[in-house]
């Protein structure tokens, strides 16, 4: 819908946690300018998620908010596994994972938070605090949604798509009469913001094992740390709203270090239980859902407030193209599809990581495990950093393998990421258009350019390796607004170029006149 991008009625956001302001944020730079609630009066200031993969820095790059990221947090770049009495099992490290950011930013997420509530403020879009979102029905051509203000006013107002962003507990979800389906993870878990006396090296998280249980203890700015521990197997159930005690997490630490943990300052704690959940449909055409609210990982991976962060980069740039009367339908239904193929490959790869670290605790583990393959360590190192995450199968992704061509001679295999893979020089390349990457070849034809001319950048001779972007000399590459790889061409001839003309035409409204 044309002339829509301003008015504030017509996107709604729900919830102000990561997901929902990262989603504010990118479709305010993409042009549109949502409304954005959120049910608390003030922010908190809890550490909750942490980590922020390689992956997730990329995505903050793109939209321009990366610098106070990097100065506010603690760079991670391994993880060293030890038995109790720091007795040496594994490390795990990012070196080597082709990112710029071979590193995990540690900072809390109340931190987060207000980064992207001041980035999001310079685009003249503020949260909406002390708003509780009521009911959520749908209309012929609207959603109806009712709302509670901060001095109890009801209000009802229509939109035409809401972003679900409310957590485990999200009404959105709830309107869609969705669930989030899977299983829980055995055991209790205690999430703390704590100070410690433990020697460690900097740059490097910790995880203490053994069979009695587990401590996870990631470094936070401040010299402060945050830990996961989980309770003895004896314990009783807990009810996860009490509050956990400093006399009981420091003892759980000291047995599970085997060493003084020196537990002081204990700033913030919480019981929970940890989980492995996604909902169903993750959309419904009008209803979209991110983060908690579509699905839930085991916080040892450290990969589910990225997941939000990618979720909301997802929606946006198609969303602000249907908005702005740019994209078809069929770029939102896109949305349900490549996000549940990435998350629930982010559940499997969580869960693994979750299973691994468990394992250490055996004390056959050393003994079964076979000898460390590099190939095999670094494949884990880029799925831990969430570099492998990939959009193969949907349709907004595709290829046109003909290279019969005078500058390939013979025809030579592609090799590199395919299409729906992550581009791996994504952060060059800043706007909020598709970008086709020509590396020799045809140039498009005049009415190419002329249709395409207000989505897509047409960069010649970008001083990208066509080897390592997934193509031949004498091809071309479309990279989407996100940074995936969206359309591939053996051979940039007319041939191709009308088979991207009409791949595109699929999904996006082109300039006709």
């Amino acid at each position: 819908m044309p002339g829509r991008g301003t008015d504030q009625s017509y996107v709604l956001i729900i919830g102000a946690g990561p997901a929902g302001l990262f989603a504010a944020c990118e479709l305010a730079r993409h042009g549109v300018m949502p409304r954005i609630v959120e049910r608390r009066m003030v922010p908190h200031h809890q550490a909750r998620a942490t980590a922020i993969q390689p992956a997730g820095l990329e995505l903050l790059a793109r939209a321009g908010v990366l610098e106070p990221f990097i100065e506010s947090s603690i760079h991670v770049r391994r993880t060293r596994f030890y038995a109790p009495g720091f007795a040496a099992l594994a490390v795990s490290s990012f070196e080597g994972i082709d990112c710029p950011h071979e590193y995990q930013c540690s900072l809390p997420q109340w931190r987060t938070e207000e980064i992207l509530t001041e980035h999001l403020q310079s685009f003249g879009v503020s949260v909406e605090r002390g708003t509780t979102v009521l009911s959520i029905d749908e209309d012929a051509d609207t959603l109806d949604v009712r709302l509670r203000g901060p001095d109890g006013e009801i209000e009802t107002s229509s939109f035409g798509y809401v972003l679900g962003a409310g957590g485990a507990h999200d009404v959105t979800r709830r309107s869609m009469q969705e669930s989030l389906q899977g299983d829980t993870y055995a055991g209790q878990y205690i999430v703390a913001d704590i100070q410690m006396g433990l020697p460690h090296e900097a740059e490097e998280s910790m995880v203490f094992v053994s069979d009695e249980g587990f401590v996870l203890l990631a470094p936070l700015p401040g010299s402060r740390w945050l830990s996961f521990v989980d309770l003895d197997l004896d314990s009783p159930v807990i009810d996860q709203r009490e509050t956990p005690e400093l006399a009981q997490l420091s003892a759980l630490l000291n047995r599970r270090t085997g060493v003084n943990a020196s537990v002081h300052d204990l700033n913030w704690a919480s019981h929970f239980v940890m989980h492995k959940r996604i909902t169903r449909r993750l959309a419904d055409g009008r209803r979209f859902l991110m983060g908690d609210a579509a699905h839930l990982s085991s916080p040892i991976a450290g990969e589910g407030l990225n997941s939000a962060l990618m979720d909301a980069a997802d929606i946006a740039w198609k969303l602000a193209l249907v908005v702005r009367g740019a994209g078809l339908r069929s770029l939102l239904d896109a949305y349900a599809i490549e996000r549940h193929l990435a998350d629930q490959h982010v559940l499997e790869v969580s869960d693994m990581l979750h299973r691994r670290a468990l394992a250490l605790a055996k004390p056959s583990a050393s003994a079964m495990s076979p000898p460390p393959d590099p190939t095999r360590l670094s494949a884990l190192a880029r799925a831990r950093g969430m570099l492998d995450v990939t959009y193969v199968g949907s349709p907004l992704v595709g290829e046109y393998l003909d290279s019969t061509s005078s500058t390939v001679v013979p025809p030579t295999p592609m090799t590199g990421p395919s299409p729906g893979a992550r581009f791996r020089d994504r952060i060059r390349l800043s706007g909020t258009k598709h970008h086709l990457l020509l590396f020799g070849g045809d140039p498009p034809p005049d009415l190419f350019r002329r249709r395409w001319q207000d989505l897509i950048a047409i960069e010649n001779e970008a001083g990208f390796d066509p080897a390592c972007c997934g193509t031949l000399p004498g091809g071309a590459l479309l990279v989407r607004p996100d940074g995936f790889i969206g359309y591939r061409l053996a051979n940039a001839n007319d041939a191709g170029f009308t088979a991207l003309d009409a791949h595109l035409s699929t999904y996006l409204a082109p300039d006709r006149t």
